[in-house]
């Protein structure tokens, strides 16, 4: 799987203050560079933020950041946004099993912006954690950590086109909402683990909320976590006053130690939880909604080439004829998303797929990802239509196998045409 994710573009509005009498002075916001190996302003990233004032970027230089100064990193209530250079497959936040990545408890607003950074080894609450505060995470990767991905409490963060994998908690490895209502969109949630340890019930290896809180879940895709309890592996709601809200989602191979597939998804709070225009594994119908299907959502490669799940290899994009396609709801995106987790577009139409989601054409698919017209032929999902992709077509030549890509049932004459048609493309 391609791990990059590309800038997911946030525009502040930010006010000039107009001083008194005929001239007006505008702040100039400055940019501050922290590069480890001393070519920038500062060596470690909370100098940087130290150095910040309101509006200000400080830019993090590619490399692996450890030790004091490294970690457990505090904006102090600041208006400013903290990036890397070249996104989080070159920029590497280390914990070191030692404290948080981000520690944000001051007062933060959406104009308090993560952006970028691959997280990892955090031995704490959260890679990020968040009490209070409301600031906005995007395109990071949290990745391997022995803490939830994002803890929340009592606030409303912004959660946007990032990777959350491989991180273990009591409850909510990857991400924990305590009368929390975060937004979270466009994200890969997969092989996170609630260890289910206090008290025995609770779950949500991906994500766990409780109390009062309206967590707003949107094209996410929520995948292989797991619990060690009864509590379902992937989104579980534990004595709730309000309840989380999922359209455009895909839960699937999330497991736990009870016996039914549907709720070993998503459970608890039944009467609080709002699923819409869902593929959940198992779907009985039990929690109610519109648009919801329990088919297979045919992942490119589920666990990855390691076969375990939770990794950075984990390929959740969709293989041709995904009963996902063109099966979400328009009017649930949120206002100036535009593109999926990979920085590609929305709103793909597939002239193969029914229009089977909600909006005026084209119309959006289910889960992190979108499909693309260039994949159209590729059917190994390696990126490629080949040589390799006609040897599957044509060992499934008249069957109802894995070489159909019109979608119609069957593998023949038109399929291979298609095929043809998009060969030597790779997919976006």
């Amino acid at each position: 799987m391609r791990t990059h994710i590309p800038v997911f573009t946030l525009v502040l509005l930010v006010v000039a203050a107009v001083a008194p009498g005929p001239m007006a002075a505008t702040a100039k916001a400055d940019t501050i560079t922290v590069c480890w190996d001393g070519s920038g302003d500062y060596l470690t990233i909370q100098e940087g933020i130290d150095a910040a004032n309101d509006g200000d970027e400080v830019v993090v230089c590619d490399g692996v950041y450890t030790g004091p100064g490294n970690k457990n990193l505090d904006f102090q209530g600041k208006a400013i946004t903290v990036r890397s250079a070249n996104g989080p497959d070159n920029c590497v936040i280390d914990c070191q099993d030692d404290g948080a990545g981000f520690w944000l408890d001051d007062d933060e607003t959406a104009a308090s912006v993560v952006d970028g950074f691959t997280i990892t080894n955090a031995h704490d609450l959260g890679a990020i954690v968040c009490l209070y505060t409301s600031p906005t995470i995007i395109n990071c990767v949290i990745v391997g950590n022995s803490a939830s991905g994002v803890f929340s409490i009592w606030d409303n963060p912004t959660i946007a086109n990032c990777f959350i994998a491989g991180n273990a908690a009591g409850a909510g490895g990857g991400i924990h909402c305590i009368h929390a209502s975060p937004t979270i969109t466009n994200c890969v949630i997969t092989g996170n683990g609630a260890l289910g340890s206090i008290p025995p019930e609770i779950g949500g290896g991906g994500i766990y909320c409780s109390g009062v809180g309206d967590p707003i879940i949107t094209n996410c895709t929520i995948a292989n976590n797991w619990s060690f309890s009864d509590a379902a592996g992937g989104v579980f709601c534990y004595e709730c006053h309000t309840g989380p809200t999922l359209t455009n989602c895909i839960l699937w191979g999330n497991s736990d130690e009870g016996p039914n597939d549907e709720s070993a998804q998503i459970d608890g709070c039944d009467s609080e939880i709002a699923v819409n225009y869902c593929c959940v594994q198992g779907w009985t119908g039990d929690l109610g909604g519109v648009g919801n299907i329990g088919d297979d959502p045919r992942f490119v490669d589920a666990d990855g080439p390691d076969d375990d799940s939770g990794t950075l290899d984990d390929d959740l994009h969709f293989l041709p004829c995904s009963p996902c396609i063109d099966a979400g709801s328009n009017y649930a995106v949120p206002p100036g998303i535009t593109t999926d987790l990979d920085g590609n577009p929305r709103f793909v139409d597939d002239p193969y797929m029914p229009d089977t989601g909600s909006g005026t054409p084209p119309i959006v698919d289910m889960g992190a990802y979108e499909f693309q017209a260039d994949c159209r032929g590729d059917l190994n999902g390696d990126r490629l239509v080949d040589h390799a992709d006609l040897g599957i077509l044509l060992a499934a030549w008249h069957s109802t196998g894995e070489g159909d890509l019109d979608c119609d049932g069957h593998t023949g004459h038109h399929d291979l045409a298609l095929l043809l048609t998009h060969w030597g493309e790779e997919c976006p």
